[in-house]
């Protein structure tokens, strides 16, 4: 029975923690130390088991803090994207841009703040499935059929490479298997909201050829409805899939071949409005300052209004994404050798009404498609040696194409005294960009082990990049901006870890790493901007420590760390009118901030209370500001934030989940699974820094509560659940945004969902 293979499994949380904050966490016990979303796979003993070396080991043998999710927990806490488990992750945050694959991630502070539009995208954190690279295209792929989840946080240059400043998030999915096997869940929720999933797997050749297929599909009315006529609202289509190949010619080879596709389309960008007008808008529409000056437009105002809007357009908001990965591991005995490979495409959109309002002022068209292709050829030893090590080689190019144009409406506010007002159809601010960025690397990482107890890890990646523009920009078909540049980067990344196990249940660690994110071009020409912007870097130390207690019924991480960030990438991105020529300008690019500082701590803890009720925990405790920024552009307008708290890093995540099993008839078990998470208060976009002593200013994401409720039966085969989300019907939001809107800047409203699901395995 499940409930009997829980009771063998001791799950695992993580995170980490200093040395000195150990003490602590001791001293007050399952009351303040924290992080429940640790289970993965499990092998003899109650280890859980994660690749975040790039070789299988014991989380409890890895000096890195690292958060594990495993297939079971994914199901009991009903994960259907990456903002259900970062809930799960101390010290980590997300923005959202009103679309489900439209999130930017904060790992300790350390967050993309890089235009989401950019032909190609760029982020601080890698994300991996199957040790193929997938940030070129997606930050919120699907997640069914899963083993686990892997979040790391730190720098995690050696393996993951590219970009991986902040931390990586490592996905594994479920492997095709020798033997006929398979799944189908069906779930119904608030909003006209239905779900089907399936897996099924079959083994084609005996012990040769296996093949593997999940997918699934959702569809809903959507929480926010237009009152217009036109009607619509933020009703949403979403249909994700994926099938595995696994080849297994030799004892010691094996050979697998994935295609996964997604795609999502959304009837419009998931906000509703503050009321709250930054300075441009102001002066277009309402001829005033910034504030809470916009017209309720017959819908109001968050959190009044949660769940209206009145735009007089139809929008159409989505995209799709696809890639094929192959990835072969060859086991010569003492070495093993690993070759991954694969080609992304990725689509995003938006369509129609822009404004947000009632009355026909702005329509636009995006379209963005990039491509990535990527491969690694990777060689190890096996086992455990007096020196373990690993070295690769690394290679990829990512290409963006964009076409956007904002157009005038019927009620255009801004139209040229040369078309005697009547210019709908006009383009008020146009683009096109085309860009590619190509990128190679060595890395090595070699660990003494001078004892079982003592062991140092060196590892050094070399890395280099080159990024070409090429783009125009345009407003009111003139052309302001022709740009055709390039820049190439190089850099090398160190780390050094070490190791003491003074026995088998206590693990502490001291680590010294350093970051790496590739500089670039600017896409528009700018007075305000230099050409080229720098590389950021960041040197990131912590000390941690992993133990257990109680013949491994509790088990703690704990870590603390200090993160140096030098030359951090800002994006700068505001609209103005021209004063000489009463044109609508653009400006769009990326300046560097002097230097940055992030410190906390971090506390996980996982207990089996009794063989049926387990409970888990986490905090997140994060201090962050800019040491050096004097001249940052924000609106148009240079402030000095040196001092500030930086952008989406909230000071407090916290967390709690409990379940408890009891058998009730024959073969079935029933069970009750409670949630909690906490986020305190978080800068959510750069202009909170000109705006925070304007009233009502929205950019200042509210602290919040959240509890999720399931209650459900199961045996080996069946399972029921009936489940509640935001059970109190909390009122919050993960940021605000801003456009050309007419009712003010938008945010993207907390919701409560009913819901049931029954799923049956065979």
């Amino acid at each position: 029975m499940r409930h009997n293979l829980r009771h063998r499994r001791v799950r695992k949380l993580i995170v980490s923690g200093s040395l000195s904050a150990m003490a602590s966490v001791i001293a007050v016990g399952p009351a303040y130390a924290q992080d429940a979303g640790t289970e993965a796979e499990v092998v003899g003993g109650g280890d859980i088991v994660v690749t975040a070396q790039r070789r299988t080991e014991s989380i409890q043998d890895v000096p890195i803090a690292i958060t594990a999710i495993g297939a079971e927990q994914l199901e009991d806490q009903n994960v259907r994207g990456v903002e259900d488990f970062f809930a799960m992750t101390p010290n980590v945050a997300f923005q959202s841009n009103g679309a489900r694959d439209r999130k930017d991630l904060s790992i300790r502070g350390i967050s993309n703040q890089l235009n989401p539009y950019a032909d190609v995208r760029q982020s601080s954190y890698a994300f991996y499935i199957d040790e193929f690279s997938v940030a070129a295209g997606t930050s919120n792929p699907q997640i069914v059929d899963l083993e686990r989840i892997e979040v790391l946080r730190g720098p995690q240059g050696t393996y993951f490479g590219r970009n991986a400043v902040g931390g990586a998030i490592n996905v594994i999915t479920k492997k095709p298997v020798n033997n006929f096997e398979g799944e189908i869940q069906l779930g119904y929720a608030s909003f006209d909201t239905k779900r089907a999933q399936g897996v099924l797997n079959v083994p084609v050749i005996d012990g040769l050829l296996a093949v593997r297929a999940s997918g699934q599909w959702e569809k809903s009315d959507g929480y926010i409805k237009n009152i217009n006529p036109i009607g619509g609202g933020n009703d949403s289509e979403y249909y994700t899939g994926r099938i595995q190949a696994r080849l297994t010619p030799l004892d010691d080879l094996t050979w697998d071949f994935t295609y996964s596709f997604s795609d999502e389309e959304v009837g419009m960008r998931s906000g509703v409005a503050t009321g709250f007008v930054t300075r441009t808008w102001a002066s277009v529409y309402y001829g005033s300052t910034a504030g809470t000056i916009a017209d309720p437009d017959g819908v109001g105002f968050f959190p009044e209004n949660k769940d209206e809007v009145n735009f007089n357009r139809p929008q159409k908001v989505g995209g799709d994404f696809d890639y094929f990965s192959t990835r072969a591991v060859w086991d010569f005995g003492p070495v093993e050798m690993t070759a991954v490979g694969g080609h992304l495409n990725s689509t995003v959109f938006n369509y129609g009404d822009v404004d947000g309002g009632s009355i026909d002022f702005f329509y636009e068209d995006l379209l963005l498609k990039r491509k990535s292709t990527s491969g690694e050829l990777r060689f190890s030893s096996t086992g455990r040696n007096l020196l373990d090590w690993s070295f690769g080689t690394s290679l990829g190019k990512d290409t963006g194409v964009s076409d956007q144009s904002t157009y005038h409406g019927a009620d255009s506010p801004l139209c040229p005294a040369a078309t005697n007002g009547s210019c709908e159809g006009f383009e008020v601010t146009g683009g096109d960009g085309r860009s590619t960025s190509r990128y190679f690397a060595m890395f090595a990482q070699g660990t003494l082990n001078f004892t079982d107890q003592l062991s140092f890890t060196s590892g050094l990646r070399y890395s280099w990049e080159k990024v070409t523009n090429q783009s125009q920009s345009r407003s009111n078909g003139v052309v302001t901006g022709n740009n055709d540049r390039s820049a190439s980067f190089e850099d090398l990344s160190p780390k050094f870890t070490l190791t003491y196990k003074p026995q088998p249940d206590l693990m502490v660690y001291a680590t010294a790493s350093r970051g790496f994110k590739a500089g670039g071009t600017q896409t528009s020409n700018s007075a305000q901007l230099r050409n080229e912007f720098d590389p950021e870097t960041l040197w990131n130390y912590e000390v941690g420590t992993k133990f257990d207690l109680f013949n491994n019924r509790i088990r703690f991480d704990v870590t603390g760390f200090y993160m140096d960030w030098k030359d951090v990438q800002q994006t700068i991105r505001f609209q103005y009118i021209d004063p000489d020529t009463g044109l609508l300008r653009g400006v769009t690019g990326i300046a560097n901030a002097a230097s940055a500082e992030s410190y906390g701590v971090e506390a996980s803890m996982n207990a089996r209370i009794t063989p049926q009720w387990d409970f888990g925990a986490q905090l997140g405790y994060n201090k962050t500001k800019y040491k050096d920024y004097p001249d940052a552009l924000i609106d148009g307008v240079v402030l000095d934030l040196s001092g500030e708290q930086l952008t989406t890093a909230p000071e407090w995540t916290l967390g709690a989940q409990t379940q408890y099993t009891q058998p009730v008839t024959g073969n079935f078990d029933a069970f009750v699974r409670a949630e909690w998470n906490f986020r305190s208060d978080m800068i959510s976009n750069p202009y909170y820094y000109l705006y925070k002593d304007v009233q009502g200013e929205p950019f200042l994401s509210p602290s919040y509560h959240n509890v999720n409720l399931r209650v459900g039966i199961e045996d080996e085969n069946f399972r029921a659940v009936a489940y509640v989300e935001n059970l109190f019907d909390e009122d919050y939001y993960a940021n605000a945004y801003e456009k050309a809107f007419y009712s003010g800047v938008q945010v993207e409203p907390s919701f409560r969902e009913f819901g049931v699901s029954v799923g049956y395995n065979f």
